[in-house]
Parts: structure tokens; sequence; C-alpha cells
């Protein structure tokens, strides 16, 4: 008798109790079985013809009928306020209670009329009570799931039959046998009862057990959500705040070139920092596949020349720790493809070398790649290192664990392995190990392997023309940040420029006038509005003296740009506009090219 509504009472903070719900159950049990006792009314209706033309007569009969039709007229009628699709309240309970016990009663009713109409009828009269006997134990059946109608309906439906027997025969065995009948029928439709409540609280249990597991999901899925919220917000300011301070350390190891302690000490907090990003980015990355947040573009994959490019990122940290780096790759096949995430493939090789090198006090590490086989395609990262117990080897790819043997003195937050696996399942793939202690380890990436595909070709392209650097060019930097003008200063003397410098537009014109210059390079920041016509006559004003300081026909003259801002009007002006930060290279070009 389960439920599509839960029959939780709405107006309550507290469970309903076992009557409460034994009540809704039964009520919508009864209203249920509505088209069987339609049914049975029908099957019954004939044979209840049959026995009534006996010893009553035809108006009789029609008046008999005329009660049934009217008693199902007003079942039918109260039928749609039986159902109900919301939470119960105590309220509706009892109103549906009071309107189902109604109709029973009219049933009941209508039997006990019927059956008291047969007195006098003679030994026809007791084939009639009979069948209203019959009528009776349908009653008690459809009457069974609400224990209130079982001891109220059920007995008032039994008294029509037990009274017309006992009227006309009551010496009769068949009216003893009729009323034991009965009995048992009332007796087991109160077993069946008791077997119905317990079944009601049973599935109400469920129900119950079933909000509670949804509302548990959906707590955890708004946690989640708020958790990943968090940990990119976190990410992304601790990450700018990081990267603002590698900048500005990068900008301070240019001029301690010549100090190899202070060097070493600004080297030191840079690498940190790097580690540090790693950290927020493999926190971040685990949390979202954990949370099945992370969207993947699986494609056919160039897997030589992703592995030969990761192997080579990794070179100069071999060398380092004085390992050696090999890299062992099949033929190329000539059709067929590892099917991945590029992205995610590096990320994983990368953590797989990454620990690998780490861990490696000496020796070798070897990258290889083997041929397909069985729909699947393997990279392997063979090391020499102090190797894994198979407990040890069990514990690494558990999220926060770190092996304390082997990873003493190294930092990490021991999501590495864990998220591998994870990005490697969802690309259909899988990561796995092997390791001997005292031997060294294998770690895997095997991802699938669709013979029919087409991998990516490396394209050939065609060497850029050399362009001969212009060298010994004579430079006018403009700046009024003294931080900015070192380093620029420095970059420019180190592509083999000289360089002159001024804090302002009017210095600028003034130090050009004493002499031939090649080009100008203005870094004092953001410019001024030069929609305003009065920004721009006066901007104008300045690099017509600044050209007429000159006597060649074209003056080079960059600007560099914090934020792109103001670029098109500069450009109309003669300017050329150079988006901040500039590396020597791009700084070179533009000097080559301007």
């Amino acid at each position: 008798m389960s439920e599509s509504t839960p029959p939780l009472i709405a107006d309550a903070e507290v469970v309903p109790t076992q009557e409460q719900i034994a009540l809704d159950y039964g009520l919508k049990a009864q209203v249920r079985l509505l088209p069987y006792a339609l049914g049975f009314f029908a099957i019954g209706l004939p044979v209840y013809i049959w026995g009534a033309n006996y010893f009553m007569s035809p108006l009789s009969i029609a008046l008999n009928i005329a009660l049934f039709v009217c008693v199902w007229a007003a079942f039918f009628l109260l039928k749609p306020s039986l159902k109900t699709d919301t939470r119960p309240t105590r309220q509706s309970l009892n109103v549906r209670l009071r309107r189902q016990w109604l109709c029973g009663a009219l049933w009941s009713l209508s039997l006990l009329v019927a059956s008291l109409s047969c007195i006098g009828g003679g030994q026809a009269a007791q084939v009639f009570a009979t069948i209203c006997a019959g009528a009776a134990v349908g009653i008690i059946f459809f009457s069974a799931p609400v224990l209130l109608f079982l001891l109220t309906l059920a007995p008032l439906a039994m008294a029509g039959p037990i009274l017309a027997l006992n009227l006309t025969h009551p010496d009769g065995a068949w009216t003893g046998l009729i009323t034991g009948g009965l009995a048992m029928a009332l007796a087991l439709g109160l077993i069946m009862n008791r077997h119905l409540q317990e079944h009601y609280q049973l599935a109400f249990a469920q129900l119950r057990t079933l909000e509670e597991r949804e509302a548990a999901l959906t707590a955890r899925d708004a946690l989640t959500r708020d958790q990943m919220a968090l940990m990119q917000t976190l990410s992304r300011e601790i990450a700018t705040g990081l990267r603002s301070v590698d900048q500005t350390l990068g900008q301070g190891l240019s001029h301690l070139s010549r100090a190899p302690a202070p060097r070493h000490y600004v080297e030191s907090a840079r690498s940190e920092i790097d580690h540090l990003l790693g950290l927020i980015t493999t926190t971040l990355d685990e949390g979202e596949a954990r949370s099945g947040q992370m969207v993947l573009d699986p494609r056919p994959l160039d897997i030589e020349s992703l592995i030969r490019e990761v192997t080579s990122g990794f070179q100069e940290m071999a060398d380092a720790r004085g390992l050696d780096l090999a890299l062992t790759l099949p033929p190329r096949p000539d059709a067929g493809a590892a099917i991945g995430d590029a992205l995610r493939v590096e990320q994983i090789l990368s953590h797989l070398l990454a620990n690998a090198l780490q861990y490696t006090p000496k020796g070798k590490v070897e990258v290889r790649l083997l041929p397909p086989s069985d729909g699947h395609l393997r990279v392997e990262v063979v090391d020499s290192g102090p190797g894994l117990e198979p407990d040890e080897l069990h514990r690494a790819f558990l999220p926060h664990e770190r092996i304390a043997r082997t990873s003493a003195g190294y930092s990490g937050a021991g999501l590495g392995l864990n998220l591998s696996r994870r990005l490697a399942e969802l690309m259909h793939g899988d990561v796995g190990a092997q390791s001997t202690p005292d031997v060294g380890s294998k770690f895997w990436l095997a991802l699938p392997y669709d013979p029919a595909a087409i991998a990516p070709r490396p394209v050939e392209e065609a060497a850029p023309p050399v362009t001969e650097p212009v060298s010994g060019l004579k430079v006018m930097l403009v700046s009024n940040d003294s931080l900015r003008s070192v380093e620029l200063r420095d970059t420019l003397e180190g592509l083999g420029h000289r360089c002159l410098t001024a804090t302002t537009r009017p210095r600028a014109v003034s130090l050009a006038a004493k002499g031939d210059i090649d080009a100008v390079l203005i870094a004092t920041g953001a410019f001024e509005d030069l929609d305003n016509a009065a920004n721009r006559q006066k901007l104008a004003e300045w690099l017509e003296r600044l050209r007429a300081t000159q006597a060649r026909e074209a003056l080079t003259i960059l600007a560099l740009l914090p934020d792109g801002q103001q670029a098109e009007p500069l450009s109309e002006m003669g300017v050329r506009p150079l988006l901040m930060p500039q590396t020597e290279d791009a700084l070179r070009r533009a000097l080559t090219t301007g």
C-alpha cells in the first residue's frame, strides 16, 4: 500500500503518531480499492436480482436498484474530495474520515434494508439472505484498511443477513453456518487490518528515510557548492597575491645578478611561490573532480608530442638533482590515437614525473610510451627511488595521505595521485602503480585508444625570417616610476642600447634637444583621457615639440600601457602602443620594427 505522497502531518514538526499514519494510509488504500468495489458490485448485482426475483415484486427490485444507484452516485460525487496529493493535516484527516465513513455507512444501511426486506419470503428468503451475507463479506473486506470502519460498518453490514436468517429460520443449521462464517470473516478482517497497519508503518518509515536521504543529499550538494565557491574565491585571491609577489621578486632579481647570496634568497622565495600556486591548483582541481563539476574535452591526442613536451619541461629539475631523465617512444603508428583531454593528460604526466624526480635520490627516471593493447594506450614513469610497500602504495592514492618514510622533508598536500586517478577515470582511463622497496616504482597512465581515430600531427612551421637586432640605439626613456625606470633601463642596456632617462615630459624635450636620439619609450603609466579635446591637443603639442628636436624625418615613439586604454588615439598620433608587461624579446622586436 505504498503511496507517492509522503504521509507526513503538515501542521506539526513532530513525527505523526502511529494512529495518524495508519488512518492516512488506510483512507488512501480504501480510495484505491473503489474500482475493485465497483467490479464486485457489478458481479453481485445479477445474483442479487436473481435471488430477489423469487419473492420480491419488480417494483421492489427496481426501488432497491435505485437505492444502489443513489449510493453509488453519492460515492462518486465525494470521491474527488477523498483523494489528496498534498501532505494531510489533522483537519483534513478528520474530514476524509467522516466522508468515507458516511459512504461506507450508506452501503451498510442499503445492505441492511435489502436483507430485512426478505423477511417473510419463505424458503427463497433464505437464499436471498445468503446472497446478502456474501455482500456483507465484501463490505468487511473493503472496510479492512481502516480499523474504525471495520469495527463499525462491518457489524452493521453483518446485522442484516444475520437478523433475516434468524427471523425466518431461527433453528436452521444454515443460519448458524452463515452466522459463523460472517464472524470468521470479521476475525480475518481484523487480522488483515493488523497486517496492513504494520505495512503502513514500514512504508511510512521508508518514505521518511527517503525524505531524510534527499534532504541530506541536498544539504551535501549545497555544502559542496559553497565549499567550491569558497575554494575558488580563496584560490583566485591567493594566487593573484602570490603572482604579484612573484612579479616583484622577478623585478628585484634582475638587479641582483652580481649579488649571489641575495639572488639565492629571491630564487628560493620564487620557487616556494610556484610550489604554493601548484598546491592551490591541485586542491581546487581535486575538489572539482570529486564534486563532479569538472568538465573535460576528450579528443584524439598527439600523445608523442605531448610526452616530449612534458619530459623536456622537467629536464632542468633532473639535471639539478643529478638524475638521468630518459624518454622511450615506439614508432609512430599510421592510424589510431589515444583519447583524452590534452590539458588533463599533461597535468597527470607532470605530477607522475615530478613525483618520480622528487623522491628519487639517485639513479634514473624513464618515461615510456607502450604500444596500444586491449583498447588502451599506456604511458609509464619508472624510477629507481626507494619504492613502496603494498600498504604504502595503497595509501599513496588516498587523499591527504603522505608516506612518512619517503616524503619526509618534502612538502605537499597529498592530493596529486588521488587527483590524477580521478582525472583518468573521468577520461575512461586509469592511473596505477607497481613498486618494490629498495628497487623503485612504476606509475602509469592508461588512456582509451581508438584505432580509427586520427591523431593531430605536429605542424612543421616555417622558421620566421631572422631579423638582425638593431643595436647601439640611443633611446629616450620617459618614466616617473623609479623602479620601472631601473628595470627598463637594465633591459635596454642589456639589449645593447644606450639610454637617457627623463621623469617628466618637459625634461624629455630638454634632453632630446641636446642631441640625436633614435627612439622614445614612454612608461609613465596610464595616459590622460584623450577623448577630451584639451588633453589630446596638449599631448599633440608635446609630441610635436619632441619630434622637432630631431633632424630625422620620423622618430620612433613607443608607449607602454598598463591596461591598453587610449591605444587607438595614441596610434592616430604616431605613437606605437605596447601592452605591459613587455618581455625583452617583445621590446627588441618593437624597437627593431619601429
